[in-house]
């Protein structure tokens, strides 16, 4: 299997690295100094839920042009500016909400997002992972799609950071910490969720929800993951709720692949076949 970058798997390292290692009842003002009332009023938690009201810059227009067109990317300040904040409480998916998140773990561990998620989760699961920062980093994907236009995108445009990584890699991290590998209040803390609205068609129905920086299905939980998107891949990593079963898929494209989603949840679920990754 190939090294791609993951992007939004890569919440779901983030929101365990945050789990780990901050108060998640904390306004995120106690954490990131400088920022406006708006944003220092949020918690970690209803960041980590996306249900903190923050919108998404993914809707932005000038946002898609300036990715499309290969442009180095804004800095994170002026995003952070732009980001309106509507009524907290209902799930609202926000990139903006995890680079706050990123931001409080940088400055409590004074390193950078890669160095934190290494030393809290990557390297205590004995995860191959790489940083996926710059454009040099491109360097370190190995997947066959990768061509000259996706060398030229810069990752600095996945504003709450993210690494590069074997999908089936990203998924056997989830089914370890699952499996109590780093604690069985990290494990539990994962499986807690709250409903969100999807198409009874949706991989995830029934009992659809999202957690500490993971999609579950069920209630309770009995399959746990996260899908990501960006340009050249989109991908999806998922777990059973226990960690005994685990599958991570990539697909080259640039659109959302539910296929890939319902793929990997089928091969976790109680009760699969023997299409998933096991101890």
């Amino acid at each position: 299997m190939s090294i791609v970058p993951v992007y939004s798997v890569a919440k779901t390292y983030t929101a365990i690295a945050a789990v780990r290692s901050l108060d998640l009842e904390s306004a995120l003002g106690r954490l990131v100094p400088g920022l406006p009332p708006a944003l220092a009023d949020l918690t970690l938690r209803s960041l980590l839920q996306h249900r903190s009201g923050l919108e998404d810059y993914g809707g932005w227009p000038e946002y898609r042009a300036a990715v499309e067109a290969r442009d180095d990317p804004w800095p994170a300040g002026a995003v952070l500016e732009r980001a309106g904040v509507g009524r907290p409480g209902t799930f609202r998916y926000s990139n903006v909400g995890y680079l706050l998140v990123r931001r409080a773990l940088e400055e409590h561990h004074g390193a950078r997002l890669f160095d934190v998620l290494a030393r809290l989760v990557l390297d205590p699961l004995g995860i191959a992972a790489a940083p996926f920062d710059e454009r040099a980093d491109w360097d370190r994907c190995d997947h066959p799609a990768i061509d000259a236009d996706l060398r030229a995108y810069h990752p600095g445009w996945v504003y709450p950071g993210t690494f590069a990584a074997e999908p089936q890699e990203a998924a056997r991290g989830l089914a370890l910490v699952l499996r109590g590998a780093l604690g069985a209040d990290v494990a539990d803390a994962l499986r807690r969720s709250v409903p969100v609205d999807v198409p009874a068609s949706h991989p995830l129905s029934p009992g659809a929800g999202y957690g500490l920086g993971v999609m579950t299905s069920g209630e309770p939980a009995t399959v746990l993951g996260h899908g990501g998107g960006g340009p050249g891949f989109a991908l999806f990593v998922a777990s059973d709720a226990t960690g005994t079963r685990w599958c991570g898929e990539a697909v080259a494209g640039t659109d959302p692949e539910e296929a890939v989603v319902a793929r990997c949840v089928a091969a976790v679920r109680p009760g699969a076949g023997a299409t998933a990754g096991r101890p």
